[in-house]
């Protein structure tokens, strides 16, 4: 082989040494849009990549460094937050026509059975290294108040009923902030389906973040969702009416995400007024790997951002 011929294959070696090295620095991920129906105009979305920059990416820096052994991280890490929706878990093959989905969701339900009583008023969640924590109990009565609730005036003829013959106490594993966890759960057996449906006796603690959601400040972002594969995360982003939705980024460590909003504003059409509403759109971020216990932290006020929670 001749001096040129070594040249390159040393080039190429080193190349791919270089490329299989794995970086232990943070990682600014572009994240994929959505079209969301809110927003003046499309999400840009496609395989180009944003990594973080600027300001924002110096505070997503500045969070993430300051979240390792912090008393926010404490009480993460002590706490339950799940990092999926705990809201309900249907039945297999809900709903059999659409008379049964119309009746579930419009809260038109027959109670044929008594409820169960709470004893304590508290309840147990398991966590899978063994360590447990006692939460209060939501009620079987607080789950049918939520599933009946939803009704209202029906004007004509509101169709079918679905009819509740047996609640009982059960468990199911939810995904959350210090991994898998066993919680308790009411089973509430309907007529024409053969497996109950499910509702959550426990309920997430407080919202570590704002009470209200993301501000107006730039970049700010709320966590909505994380995908079953914890590789994309739905986040609202706020804003104004005369602004576009870009991609979002993303700004990872081995422990923290900090989801980053990129609005950009646009010259509106002469018959379309500016209004100072402020509105929220779901943005999908995708992230380098699986999100598993790593804190969602938020870019304004670095603090972890729970799923919402479901009443």
């Amino acid at each position: 082989m001749d001096m040129r011929g070594r040249i390159a294959v040393a080039t190429v070696t080193v190349a791919l040494l270089l490329g299989g090295c794995a970086s232990t620095s943070p990682t600014q991920t572009p994240a994929v849009g959505s079209n969301a129906a809110l927003a003046p105009s499309p999400v840009p979305a496609g395989p180009e990549v944003h990594p973080a920059t600027g300001d924002a990416a110096r505070r997503a820096a500045e969070v993430t460094a300051a979240w390792p052994g912090s008393p926010a991280q404490q009480a993460w890490e002590h706490g339950y937050f799940p990092t999926e929706d705990t809201t309900e878990w249907l039945a297999d093959g809900a709903f059999h026509s659409g008379d049964d989905k119309a009746a579930y969701y419009s809260g038109r339900f027959d109670l044929k059975t008594t409820l169960p009583v709470a004893v304590s008023g508290t309840a147990e969640v398991q966590f899978a290294d063994g360590s447990r924590l006692t939460l209060p109990q939501r009620t079987a009565q607080a789950v049918l108040d939520s599933l009946t609730e939803k009704g209202g005036v029906c004007p004509g003829d509101c169709g079918g009923r679905l009819t509740i013959t047996a609640v009982q106490p059960g468990t199911t594993t939810v995904a959350t902030s210090r991994g898998q966890a066993t919680i308790p759960v009411w089973e509430f057996t309907i007529t024409g389906y053969d497996r109950p449906f499910r509702y959550p006796a426990v309920l997430p603690q407080a919202q570590a973040g704002p009470a209200h959601g993301p501000n107006s400040e730039p970049g700010s972002t709320w966590l909505r969702s994380v995908s079953s594969d914890g590789l994309v995360l739905t986040a609202t982003v706020p804003h104004g009416t005369c602004s576009t939705l870009l991609p979002g980024e993303v700004y990872e460590t081995d422990q923290a995400v900090v989801l980053i909003g990129r609005t950009a504003p646009v010259t509106p059409d002469p018959d379309h007024v500016c209004d100072a509403a402020l509105r929220a759109t779901p943005v999908e971020f995708r992230l380098s790997h699986p999100l598993g216990t790593r804190a969602v932290l938020g870019l304004a006020d670095g603090r972890p951002q729970a799923l919402p929670a479901q009443h």
